[in-house]
């Protein structure tokens, strides 16, 4: 049930991100810092039994839903500066999130070396998936007037 609640509170302060995001177009992107190393914290010591592995998918399906509602459903206009900012503060967020994740994975003794290296590896190696993909998603979206 614990592993439960820490996963509905980190989903809900997304989605919260992703309304003032809209509501408050910059601050969406801006709170995206504070927000991935803030989930990632909930995801990793928030839970109780829940495997490395998990742990990490949790952190990167998380990254990119915050990640598709900046780019889909923020406000303004979208353009390759807005983009590298998106991504910047993205990237930065990722970053103090990797360090939280390494941290508590490695301090879990239940889980064999492997493991603990394949979970770290999983969440950059997703979100570049992601990103393979979906770099430009919402550039130069037409409204029409």
């Amino acid at each position: 049930m614990k592993n439960i609640l820490a996963l509905t509170i980190a989903l809900i302060i997304v989605l919260i991100n992703g309304i003032i995001g809209h509501f408050f177009p910059p601050n969406g992107i801006d709170f995206t810092l504070i927000l991935i190393p803030t989930f990632t914290a909930i995801v990793c010591f928030a839970s109780e039994n829940l495997s490395s592995i998990l742990k990490s998918l949790s952190v990167s399906f998380l990254v990119i839903t915050n990640d598709i509602l900046i780019k889909l459903y923020s406000g303004g206009t979208h353009d390759l500066e807005g983009l590298e900012w998106i991504h910047f503060f993205m990237y930065s967020g990722i970053l103090i999130g990797l360090i939280i994740l390494s941290i508590n994975v490695m301090k879990n003794k239940k889980e064999n070396l492997f493991i603990k290296i394949l979970s770290i590896i999983t969440f950059p190696f997703l979100i570049y998936i992601y990103l393979q993909f979906f770099y430009q998603l919402g550039l130069v979206r037409k409204y029409p007037t």
